[in-house]
């Protein structure tokens, strides 16, 4: 899997961060792109997905 590039601070963060299901302690709450690649490299989904 490609690494994911650097990119500017996430526009939705605060929308995604209300609707965020996630439970995990961890700095990609929010962050749905990174957090979806996270999971992906542990072949797994994030609680949104699954």
């Amino acid at each position: 899997m490609a690494e994911m590039k650097d990119r500017a601070d996430c526009p939705n963060i605060e929308v995604n961060e209300i609707d965020c299901t996630c439970t995990a302690d961890c700095d990609l709450q929010g962050k749905c792109c990174a957090c979806i690649q996270a999971h992906r490299q542990n072949d797994d989904l994030p609680a949104c997905l699954a």
